[in-house]
């Protein structure tokens, strides 16, 4: 193994690492899966300093000035759901999972949506339980593609390939290819389901910047721009977890964007929903990237 090979491995986020804490989440006895992810989000916030400090930069600003111990505490938080999220989806691979409850106020907002035959975007964020929210997906009946930016860690590729398939979803790698868009667009002709991300975060420096939480941040317009070229129509949501293995989805409603003007309000009236959920839970957003980088105002 090539000594960049290895410190990729050693990381916190490794592939080796996760595969680690999935056996935990498995075979691990409810007391282990309780009390443990808070234990080991306090291990990986005091050494992993650059992921600390970003999330420390995008609590204060979403919180503002809160003195230094109630900032840290705040950052902490937001470890300590990651490790509860991550604990509730890994656990969901052994033989006999615990029941997950996933409220969903109006199922029939995503059936109506796909009975034009157009398929249907779902913009989401890595927010709550995203990944877990993913899932209620399937119970539509239709395929479900997940389109997802290329893992930081190489060596976690493979784990995290395996962990989204496991539940019937198709992968899309998004990059900066002219031909990322042609299997959505063929997804979304099947009359398929597609999810994709719009943080504010990696390629999405090269998205529209909107304010967001008091300052400019450049979120992906990709799924506002694809359901307006595809004519499917498009309904955002996010996952709050409200309890021990409870989620509930919330939504932004139903678009159907056709022109330019119609893509604008839908992605303007997408991200001031999200940010009143970051608002009103910021420990439970995800984000282990600065938002606001130095550079920007």
């Amino acid at each position: 193994m090539l000594p960049g090979q290895l410190r990729a491995a050693a990381r916190f986020d490794s592939g080796w690492w996760r595969r680690f804490a999935e056996l935990g989440c498995v075979y691990g006895p409810e007391w282990w899966k309780r009390g443990s992810p808070p234990v080991i989000a306090a291990i990986i916030f005091a050494i992993a300093r650059e992921r600390r400090e970003a999330v420390l930069r995008n609590q204060q600003q979403v919180r503002g000035p809160r003195g230094w111990l109630r900032e840290r505490r705040d950052a902490y938080r937001v470890f300590a759901e990651f490790a509860r999220s991550m604990t509730e989806s890994l656990e969901q691979w052994g033989s006999h999972p615990p029941p997950i409850v996933r409220e969903m106020p109006d199922p029939e907002l995503f059936r109506d949506a796909l009975a034009g035959g157009r398929g249907l975007v779902v913009p989401t964020a890595h927010f709550g339980g995203w990944d877990i929210g993913a899932r209620f997906l399937s119970d539509l009946g239709r395929p479900v593609n997940l389109v997802v930016a290329p893992e930081p860690n190489p060596t976690t590729h493979e784990f995290m390939h395996r962990l989204r398939t496991r539940f019937g979803f198709n992968i899309i790698y998004s990059g900066r290819s002219l031909f990322t868009a042609l299997p959505i667009r063929q997804a979304l002709r099947r009359n398929e389901v597609v999810g994709m991300q719009i943080d504010p975060w990696g390629s999405s420096r090269r998205g529209c910047r909107i304010d967001f939480c008091g300052r400019s941040a450049p979120f992906q317009t990709g799924p506002f721009v694809i359901a307006q070229m595809t004519r499917a129509p498009l309904i955002p949501v996010f996952t709050v977890r409200t309890g021990v293995r409870r989620y509930q989805m919330r939504t932004a409603g139903r678009f159907d964007p056709r022109t330019a003007a119609d893509v604008a309000a839908a992605f303007e009236a997408t991200i001031r929903f999200y940010e009143r959920l970051v608002r009103e839970e910021p420990a439970q957003w995800l984000l282990f990237d600065d938002v606001w980088p130095a550079s920007h105002t």
